[in-house]
Formats: structure tokens, sequence, C-alpha cells
């Protein structure tokens, strides 16, 4: 199966948006069994320094439904390193299915109260985990960082190789360390991002920043700026919300596009963000590669009445 796949944009009343746009997909989440889509990218680099620096252990944050805790003990269930887990929150007696996959991959799980848990690496737990575990790696939240992002820059130069020549790339972002990563390699010529979160307009500054530092173009954060479209009013609610107008768009969309699934948080969110805009007459680009960013632990929070697929 082509990782390019092109998206029926003529549902819901719309007869005639295909005669207007191209919007193709950038399967990611078919890429990585273990780790799909920007998952992986993300955490390959994450895993060499831990790799080098000998470390046992390789400890990481995240939510009960977390895309990146899952592909993080995922990947390390057959390799020499544990994965120490940090949940947001107090663990329940009845773990979520993404949390007991986990164990079942060997992790190991610790609790955090969300005050702590909001200090990132510097919260009380983590000094603690690092006290006790003093051969740990640690793997900022969403595997963020330089590190995580020079992963996506490379990502972005693979899809550069194999795609065609598009208007733009459109993105979804929560931590924005993809949408950094994939705007500082020049194979992007334009990228529009869109925040799953509420109230981040600043993320914009912070993706231009981090995509300068890779590119090693502090210098001319012009550049970087001008192949940059933001949107922060993507997000339906806010984080993970997920409201009848969104599920009830998505079932039409799975009619019109069996083949693809989009998870609720981030790419259902984009998806729902540019066919509107593209309906309205609202969007600058005539021709447009969508990136699944893969993770679909996102469902399992959810009732099954509201998942589409």
């Amino acid at each position: 199966m082509s990782l390019i796949q092109s998206i029926n944009l003529n549902f819901l009343g719309a007869s005639k948006l295909n005669q207007t746009y191209q919007l193709d997909i950038y399967r990611g989440d078919l890429e990585h069994a273990k780790a799909p889509g920007n998952k992986w990218h993300k955490l390959r680099h994450h895993l060499k320094a831990a790799e080098q620096q000998n470390a046992k252990y390789i400890g990481s944050l995240g939510g009960p439904y977390s895309n990146h805790l899952h592909a993080l003990a995922a990947s390390l269930a057959d390799r020499d390193e544990q994965a120490i887990l940090l949940v947001r929150g107090e663990l329940q007696a009845g773990l979520t299915p993404t949390l007991q996959d986990a164990v079942a991959d060997g992790a190991e799980l610790w609790p955090s109260q969300r005050s702590d848990f909001r200090l990132g690496l510097e919260a009380d737990v983590v000094k603690h985990i690092s006290q006790l575990y003093p051969a740990i790696y640690w793997v900022p939240e969403g595997g963020g960082g330089v590190l995580g992002a020079e992963g996506c820059a490379d990502w972005a130069n693979t899809i550069g190789a194999i795609s065609g020549q598009y208007s733009a790339w459109a993105i979804a972002a929560g931590t924005g360390t993809t949408a950094a990563g994939i705007l500082s390699s020049e194979a992007c010529p334009k990228l529009e991002v869109f925040s799953a979160l509420k109230g981040m307009a600043q993320q914009r500054v912070e993706i231009i920043s981090l995509a300068a530092n890779i590119a090693k173009q502090e210098d001319d954060l012009q550049h970087i700026s001008d192949r940059l479209g933001f949107h922060d009013d993507a997000h339906l609610g806010g984080y993970a919300k997920l409201p009848l107008e969104l599920t009830m768009f998505l079932k039409a969309f799975f009619e019109a596009n069996p083949y693809v699934e989009l998870d609720p948080v981030y790419t259902s969110k984009v998806f729902f963000s540019l066919w509107h805009k593209m309906k309205n007459g609202a969007w600058p680009h005539a021709k447009t590669l969508m990136i699944h960013t893969g993770g679909m632990q996102g469902w399992r929070g959810y009732a099954s009445h509201q998942t589409p697929f």
C-alpha cells in the first residue's frame, strides 16, 4: 500500500471540492507497527542517546491514553532498557487499555499529582525516580526536545524524497516538536500547523525557535517564519474534546474514505478545520499534503458509540 493516498473531499453536500483542491495524506500511521507516525521519529535519537549513556532505564511522562508512552513501552519490549512511565494523575485499579499494553511490554508505572506533573522533568517525582534508578535516561513528554525534533527533520526529508510537489504540508501540533522538526527541513515547502491545544497562540513562536535551532538558522528567523502557517482555532473546545459535530463529520469522512482512519485528538481536528476552510474557499493552497502522525490510542478513551471507524 502506498504511503501517499488521495482524499475524497466530496461529502456532506460538498460536491465540487475535488475539482478545486487536491488533498493527499501521508500515511505515517502505516510506517511502524510499534511506534506509528511521528512517535518513532521522535524517539529514535533519544534511544540512541540512551544507549550511548549506557542507560538501563528510559523514563518519560504522559497521560493514561498517551500514544507516546504506548510507543515507548512497545519500542523497549525487545531491548535491554526498561521503560519507566510517569502517568499524569492517580493510577486506577483498572488500568486503561493503553497502560495495560505498556505493562505487558515490561514497563513500570508511576503516578504523579497533576500539579507536580506540570513541572515536567523538573517534577519532584522525576527527581525521586532518578535517585532510585541512577542509570535512567529521561525523554521529555511526547518525545520532545531537540532530539525529538531532529528525528522529525529526518522524517520530513524522507517524506519529501517520495512525495511530489505540493503547495503546503499540513500537520497537527501537541508539543510542537514534530512541527518544528518538519519546518526545519527544506523538503517542506510551507507548513500549515493546527494546534490541538486551546489558548496556544504562543506556540507559533516556540515552533519557529526550535525549528531555527535545528536548522542552524537562528540568525534568519524570517525564513523559517515565512514558511509557517499557524492555526490556533482547530481545537474544537480544547485538547481531546470530542464534540458531536466532529463525530458526525468523521462518520461522513469515513464513508467517503473508508481506507483512512483518523485519531480523535490530532489528525481528525486537522482535517475538520482544513476541510471547512476549503469548503468556504478560505484555503490558499491548491495542492496539500496532510501528514498523518499516527497514534490511535485516543479512541480507547471514548465510548464505542463515539468511534466512527
